[in-house]
């Protein structure tokens, strides 16, 4: 009878592995087919470049000698067709001391520059890009559990380089330190895919196939809310695994945005797509993204009467929606609302 047992649980192990290998590998073949895609969006975009714009450049080149600049310069349109301007130069001081330089430089040009992130000007190198003709406030109100040292909710926002503004929410499973950890993990590796230039879908799913890795037999998950909004377009998207809903106010209607998917890592490799909601926003429009805590059933007509008071203050609409929910629900669980 022993040796029958030992068998049998040696046959289980067996078993067990080659379900966990299986897996292993569906996940491994996710991750080299999202490589793919990133590679051929790559290529895609380094082959539909617009080239140099020679006239702007030969503009650009007059204006920095009438400073006494001799530098090296390139303008061009990206694959979007977003202008840049490069200007190497060790002598930058001169274009950079006015305090309207910028405004300069884009009538010089046509069209109203922004400085990118990356740019060095300790260096000697500037580089500039066509601004975005749109603009978003963001608004934050957060809220840890009634007797938790910290909140298990994590939340960001940023614009690409791109233009394209980002704005993050995860939602650690429990609360507490062990919530917070998990939470803040996964905006630090979707924050980094997004900042690269990646494609949010293909980050998502990616993010799905990194956590279902990393996780293994240790249980601690957090759902994402991710909303993308094009700066130049007003184009959004809404991406979802496993988060609360989501309410925007887009002229006068209000759509109400959910999910039905799992939090990433627990749908497997080949999988494991993220729900998405697209749609066209005008200037004006407004948009609530919350966690669990805020949204916990399907009463929200509160929420709507809230988005409809038309205020133009996002922090107040947060500090707003968050007083309600607390009302309603009394601070038993993390709150965290961002109304953008």
């Amino acid at each position: 009878m022993t040796a029958v047992n030992a068998e049998l649980r040696a046959a289980a192990y067996r078993r067990q592995y080659r379900a966990e290998l299986a897996e292993s590998r569906d996940t491994a073949w996710g991750q080299y087919a999202d490589m793919a895609e990133i590679l051929e969006d790559v290529s895609r975009e380094l082959g539909s470049a617009d080239g140099a714009d020679h006239l702007a450049e030969r503009r650009l080149i007059r204006y920095l000698k009438t400073l006494d600049i001799d530098a090296d310069t390139a303008v061009y349109r990206d694959g979007r067709g977003r202008l840049r301007a490069v200007i190497e130069s060790g002598e930058l001081a001169p274009l950079t001391r006015d305090d309207d330089w910028l405004e300069k430089l884009s009538a010089v040009l046509g069209l109203r520059l922004c400085k990118l992130k990356a740019t060095n000007e300790s260096a000697g190198r500037l580089v500039l890009t066509e601004a975005e003709p749109l603009a978003v406030n963001v608004g934050i109100a957060a809220m840890k559990k009634k007797g938790e040292e910290v909140s298990g909710d994590r939340g960001t926002y940023f614009k690409t380089d791109g233009g394209v503004l980002c704005v993050i929410l995860s939602d650690g499973m429990g609360c507490g330190q062990d919530a917070a950890k998990e939470s803040g993990e996964v905006i630090g590796i979707l924050e980094g895919f997004l900042r690269s230039g990646m494609d949010p879908a293909v980050a998502m799913k990616t993010l799905n196939s990194v956590m279902l890795l990393k996780s293994g037999d240790n249980w601690g998950f957090a759902t994402v809310d991710l909303m993308c909004v094009d700066l130049f377009t007003g184009e959004t998207s809404f991406y979802k695994y496993g988060a609360a809903p989501s309410y925007v106010m887009n002229g006068k209607s209000i759509k109400r945005i959910k999910g039905t998917g799992f939090a990433p890592g627990l749908s497997d490799g080949r999988g494991g797509a993220p729900d998405v909601v697209s749609m066209r926003l005008k200037p004006g429009s407004t948009a609530i993204i919350a966690s669990d805590g805020v949204i916990g059933d399907a009463n929200d007509g509160w929420l709507r009467e809230i988005l409809d008071s038309s205020t133009e203050d996002m922090k107040l609409l947060a500090r707003v929606t968050l007083r309600e929910a607390e009302k309603l629900y009394g601070g038993c669980d993390d709150m965290t609302v961002l109304a953008v």
